[in-house]
């Protein structure tokens, strides 16, 4: 049995994931393909704006045989770790490969840039360094010096989904693991605005909001239709800012990946702001990427600090949400393979730190609901095991 596996958000799920889907059972000759999958905030530390049980629906009734999740502590954090996460979950119940999509699908380019991230050499660190002196953000500084050194084109290596293409080869080496890389070419910009049969995430949430629920269903596969339209979500403004307005520096200081000084500045600024967009653009400079600071927000909303991330540093368990009502060999297959913990019963996470995070992310996106039994505390151990 060969069985492949991809880290996603599917925020929504759209007709391009299940291009991708369609795709890596081709080019992998697989028989099974599992999903990873981000719960209820975003790498970018933006909320999901559907559940993770309906969007484990609408994967499975699109291609995908069983859907585990990626925990909030490896999920709200930057590429390195949300790619570390989710590979250490896949090679975990024993996935045969990661496939993944990219602007570059050139597998030597990929690798070679993978081995400058895991040993950068002293030119690349110069250049870096030089770039950041004029107030560059990292990423951009680091895609510009890598560009120039290999002559390429210094925003391909910045697109959202080539940069975490280079940290799953880095995780999968990193952690030793045995799955083979499949690059799937991405069709379609990240955050293209354009709507048509194959459209962005992002065109697809914008489109939703602004009541164009016609066209964000078009590029949606049909079977995935009956879990796709989102509720209105609340602005997330109050909760957020009562929470930041009762952190001092120190507390803001021990976020997640926040240093060089950044929490004076959050700490100053969000006594000012009146919503969260306000908060984003007065902390935005050179320095600081938008996901950057919407992640830090996110952590502080949902009380994730540095310390979990280091306790916690990889997945102790893999959690499984959904599955097909025929992957009955699959999940027999995955626990004789897997090294990690196999879940399915909330019940049996309780009391443990990450899963306990998970639940406060849970009960803090409820309570961007207006419907009273959507905003209930406790979903979590409430929600039934998915099954299409």
């Amino acid at each position: 049995m060969r069985i492949a596996g991809v880290v996603a958000e599917y925020n929504p799920f759209h007709n391009g994931h299940a291009l991708h889907l369609r795709e890596t059972r081709r080019r992998t000759g697989c028989d099974y393909v599992v999903a990873c999958m981000a719960g209820h905030f975003t790498q970018r530390g933006e909320p999901a704006i559907l559940s993770k049980w309906d969007r484990a629906r609408m994967a499975l009734a699109c291609g995908a045989d069983a859907v585990f999740e990626l925990p909030a502590l490896f999920a709200v954090r930057t590429a390195d770790a949300f790619a570390r996460g989710g590979v250490a979950i896949l090679d975990g119940i024993g996935a045969d490969v990661l496939s993944f999509g990219s602007e570059i699908d050139d597998a030597d380019l990929l690798k070679k840039l993978a081995d400058i991230r895991e040993n950068e050499p002293k030119s690349v660190s110069f250049s870096v360094k030089d770039r950041l002196d004029e107030g560059k953000s990292h990423a951009r500084a680091w895609g510009e010096a890598v560009g120039e050194a290999l002559g390429v084109d210094p925003e391909a290596l910045n697109s959202p989904n080539a940069v975490l293409a280079v940290e799953y080869l880095r995780a999968i080496a990193g952690l030793g693991s045995r799955m083979e890389a499949a690059a799937v070419p991405r069709v379609g910009g990240y955050h293209d605005t354009g709507m048509g049969e194959i459209a962005s995430a992002t065109a697809i949430r914008a489109a939703f909001t602004r009541g164009e629920t016609e066209a964000a269903l078009a590029a949606i596969p049909a079977a995935a239709r009956p879990w796709a339209a989102p509720d209105a979500l609340h602005p997330m403004d109050d909760m957020l800012l009562y929470r930041l307005r009762g952190m001092d520096a120190d507390a803001l200081a021990a976020l997640p990946d926040m240093g060089e000084g950044l929490e004076h500045r959050l700490r100053r600024c969000c006594m000012e702001a009146a919503s969260r967009e306000a908060l984003l653009d007065a902390l935005k400079c050179k320095r600081y990427t938008r996901a950057r600071l919407s992640r830090a927000l996110a952590h502080a909303l949902i009380g994730m600090d540095a310390a979990l991330a280091r306790a916690v540093p990889l997945p102790t368990y893999a959690r499984l949400i959904g599955a097909r009502a025929d992957a009955g060999e699959l999940l027999s297959e995955l626990d004789r393979r897997a090294k990690l913990p196999i879940v399915s019963r909330a019940a049996s996470l309780s009391g443990d730190p990450c899963f306990e995070l998970e639940c406060r992310a849970t009960d803090a996106w409820a309570l961007l609901h207006e419907e009273p039994a959507l905003r209930a505390a406790g979903r979590e151990y409430r929600e039934r095991f998915v099954n299409v």
